[in-house]
Parts: C-alpha cells; sequence; structure tokens
C-alpha cells in the first residue's frame, strides 16, 4: 500500500510547478535542420592553401619573380652598344657590381635575364590562357553534343596530321616573322590536349543522376556544363593547366633554336635566346654562369608554377574538404 501510494505521488503532474517551465511550440525549422558545421566551398579551399607551406612559399617567389621581371628591365636594354659598356668586360664572372657576372658580349647579365624573364613571361601567359579558353570550350561542346562527335575528331586529326613545327614555320614563313604571327601559329593547336580532356571527363559524369534530372527539367546544356560539370572537372582543369606555362617556355626554346623566335635587335631577349646564345658558344664552359642562371630561371619558373598548380588544383577537389 505504501508502494502504491509513492508510485501515485511520483507520476502525479499536477505536483509539478507550472512556472519551471516555458511553452515553446513547435519548432518546424530545427526539425529540417542538419545539425552540422556550417560549409563554404570557397572558404575551405582558402583555408587549405593557407595551411599548405608549399603553396605559400611557391606563392610567395612566383610574385617576387613578377616583380623583379617588371621592376628590373625599367630603362635598360638587353645587350647595349660595345661604346655604351663603362665597365670591364673581362670580369665576367659573378660579382657585387655584377650579380649574375657578364654575359657573352660583356652585358649586364642580371638585366638581360629580368628582361628575358618578363618577355617569357609574357608570351607563356598568352599562350596558356589561349590554350586554356579555347580548350575548355571546344572540350565542353565536343563532349557534351555528340553530334559534333565526328567534325571536332576531323578538325583535330587533320591539325595533327602535319607535324606542329612544320605546321609553324609554314605559318611564320606566310605571314612573318613577330610576336602576334608566332602567338597565332602555336594557338592552333595547343588547345587540343586540352580539349580531348575536358571532353573525356565530361562524357564520364554527363550521364549521372543530377545531369539527367537537369535535363528532364529542360535545363539547358551550358547552364548543365558551367553549374554541374565545370565545378567537378575544374582541379582536372587546374593541373592540366600548370604544365602548359612550362610547355610554353618550351617553345620559346625551341624556336630560338631554329632562329625562327620573335626577338629582334639589342633590345629585348627571352630566356630561350638566352640559352641558345649560351649554347652556340663556348664560353659557358669557362664561365659555368652563363649556362647554370638561364638553365636555373627555366627550370626554377616552371617547378614554381607546376606545384602552386597542383596544390591549388588539389585544394578545389571536394573530397579534401572533409
Amino acid at each position: 500500500m505504501k508502494d502504491s501510494q509513492l508510485d501515485n505521488d511520483i507520476f502525479d503532474i499536477s505536483a509539478i510547478d507550472q512556472n519551471l517551465f516555458e511553452i515553446v511550440g513547435p519548432q518546424s525549422e530545427e526539425n529540417e535542420r542538419i545539425s552540422t558545421k556550417p560549409y563554404s566551398y570557397w572558404k575551405t579551399v582558402g583555408s587549405i592553401l593557407c595551411k599548405n607551406w608549399t603553396f605559400i612559399i611557391c606563392t610567395a617567389l612566383l610574385f617576387l619573380i613578377i616583380i623583379l621581371a617588371a621592376i628590373v628591365p625599367i630603362g635598360k636594354i638587353a645587350v647595349p652598344k660595345p661604346g655604351d659598356i663603362t665597365w670591364d668586360v673581362t670580369q665576367k664572372n659573378p660579382s657585387w657590381d655584377h650579380l649574375f657576372g657578364l654575359g657573352i658580349q660583356g652585358e649586364d647579365f642580371w638585366d638581360k635575364i629580368w628582361i628575358g624573364t618578363r618577355t617569357t613571361l609574357i608570351f607563356a601567359v598568352t599562350i596558356s590562357l589561349i590554350q586554356i579558353i579555347l580548350g575548355v570550350l571546344i572540350g565542353s561542346i565536343w563532349g557534351y553534343y555528340r553530334r559534333l562527335d565526328i567534325l571536332f575528331i576531323e578538325i583535330t586529326r587533320f591539325l595533327s596530321l602535319v607535324p606542329t613545327l612544320i605546321l609553324w614555320l609554314i605559318i611564320i614563313f606566310s605571314f612573318g616573322q613577330s610576336w602576334a604571327v608566332i602567338v597565332f601559329a602555336v594557338s592552333i593547336v595547343s588547345w587540343i590536349s586540352m580539349a580531348e580532356i575536358i571532353r573525356v571527363q565530361i562524357i564520364l559524369v554527363k550521364n549521372t543522376e543530377y545531369n539527367i534530372a537537369s535535363r528532364t527539367l529542360a535545363t539547358p546544356g551550358y547552364k548543365i556544363i558551367g553549374r554541374n560539370i565545370m565545378p567537378k572537372i575544374l582541379p582536372i582543369i587546374i593541373q592540366t593547366a600548370s604544365f602548359s606555362i612550362p610547355g610554353a617556355i618550351a617553345i620559346d626554346s625551341t624556336l630560338n633554336y631554329f632562329n625562327f623566335g620573335f626577338i629582334q635587335g639589342r633590345e629585348n631577349t627571352s630566356l630561350g635566346k638566352i640559352l641558345n646564345e649560351v649554347l652556340a658558344n663556348s664560353a659557358w664552359q669557362d664561365f659555368p654562369h652563363l649556362i647554370i642562371i638561364p638553365v636555373g630561371m627555366i627550370a626554377g619558373i616552371s617547378i614554381i608554377i607546376f606545384l602552386v598548380g597542383r596544390v591549388f588544383a588539389d585544394s578545389l577537389d571536394p573530397k579534401n574538404h572533409r
């Protein structure tokens, strides 16, 4: 009897002081909310990059190279006339007066290297931008609209029949040896590799569930490509593009090797032209800095850009965000 009376006292709701509680009503919004940390795609990308020391150091070095390439050549020419040289041309080795030493013709190698770096970077960035824009645009159309597949296959097959170097030389012979003509010649075929990569990636993700749903809802193709497909393959685009600038630097060296570069006169030069001038002369055997510095600059820029592009591409992958 005592136990029964105790149970009644315990479960007697009316005995509870109602002032201890507050009626809040239904919480429909809270029921629909996912209990997780807030997520922002680009903030997460930025957070990953800021924590990666490889990206920070390489980006800082790249900015330093760009700043020096923009500032040092101001008011300077690559190879002064012999009468304008006021220093001892026999002291070719690097010194405090000439940090990179002197060149084959007695020019200040410091000024010449940075003039060549500026020219090479402008050329390489121009070629890379054209390659990326044309490659992504044509590759997207090629991969999404399969009715045009045969057309683009025949176009790329026709352009690939002629050896690339021969095609460049034909265009240069026909239109002249200038910067614009060489950029045009290189751009004719430079987009093909990028377009083929984009085509394959779009084919792989085109028939996923969310893209099929978008087509069922009559979403235009360009919106599906821009909103659904491009964010998914963006890391692949960035990683592929990181090879384009080193490739453009190699093109500059190749054309200068055959004396078909766009550099004319004493005022300007490029890293490719500097390297070919050094290799055509035996002076580098007595003065190794003549070949070490331009090779180091070309290799350094290529490696830095590759590492920046690689880390940036990895940070764009949503798989690395959790």
